[in-house]
């Protein structure tokens, strides 16, 4: 138990990181595919984002949630140039509940996600149930390569929470931007829209999924699936690298499977597990679809 104790630690409060920017041309709006031709879906510490009195009738509200070894703050830096790409949109980052451990054999992108923090706390919406038992010499199991997640439920309702706590008794999001672990996260929450009344996702209506994959942990899997007949009705963008070993295409394709076919969309960058510049080739998919 000392080991889960190192590895989750009590919630802190979610910090909801408000970034405004202004509002956007009519042409940008439309630019991103999975934004096109959509219809709308019919106790925790934290502060909502400072808006005007009133919205612009075109503002959209859209949800973040990061990756592993991340925090709102880490991940709000990642989406700089995207954020641009997207003017005229309200951004709202969650901070996980538990405390992440760093890949204890971090090199390249792991190591500089282990420094991006900056003195912060770097968190996860799980970690891999394997290591909480993990004797000498035994390997650490990444949580995207875990077969039995640990804190998982926790962070689920943890970001369900936190979300109604940042709506508060007006607006609704439209979308969500999600990294990695954020994107399991973010489908689980989803699903349970489709039948929890007043659930804070209920009226999203496109969603951003860049790295996603269906957790190996067979338990969480079918939580994501449902009842295995019934897709996601919402547009959807998938976004993978060409070079990410840690979730491979396959991976993020099995998450856009739940999603409904005819509004899916795909853009390959390439790197490898991260979220491309909203510049470029990137930026381009973005205006002209």
């Amino acid at each position: 138990m000392a080991a889960a104790a190192a590895c989750l630690r009590a919630p802190a409060p979610a910090r909801l990181v408000p970034v405004m920017v202004s509002r956007f041309e009519e042409e940008l709006r439309f630019g991103l595919h999975a934004f096109a031709q959509r219809s709308p879906q019919g106790g925790v510490a934290a502060k909502a984002p400072t808006k005007a009195a009133k919205d612009p009738p075109d503002t959209m509200r859209v949800l973040c949630l990061h990756g592993y070894l991340q925090n709102g703050d880490v991940f709000k830096q990642k989406t700089g140039s995207l954020r641009r790409v997207l003017k005229g949109c309200e951004f709202t980052f969650l901070d996980a509940p538990h405390e992440a451990e760093p890949f204890p054999d971090a090199t390249g992108e792991d190591a500089e996600a282990s420094a991006s923090a900056e003195g912060g706390v770097l968190r996860g919406w799980w970690s891999s149930g394997e290591n909480q038992c993990r004797k000498d010499g035994q390997e650490w199991v990444r949580p995207a390569q875990s077969f039995s997640y640990f804190g998982f439920e926790e962070g689920v309702t943890y970001a369900r929470a936190a979300a109604a706590e940042a709506l508060g008794s007006q607006g609704s999001f439209d979308g969500v931007l999600a990294f990695s672990q954020g994107c399991a996260v973010t489908t689980a929450l989803l699903r349970e829209a489709q039948s929890m009344e007043g659930h804070p996702l209920a009226s999203v209506r496109f969603v951003i999924l860049v790295g996603g994959f269906v957790p190996k942990d067979p338990a969480v899997a079918a939580k994501l699936r449902g009842d295995g007949d019934t897709r996601l009705s919402l547009q959807s963008l998938h976004v993978s690298g060409v070079n990410d070993v840690s979730v491979p295409r396959l991976r993020s394709e099995a998450l856009a499977e739940l999603y409904e076919p005819s509004q899916v969309a795909w853009f390959d960058h390439p790197g490898r597990h991260g979220l491309p510049n909203g510049t470029g080739a990137f930026k381009q998919e973005l205006q002209d679809r």
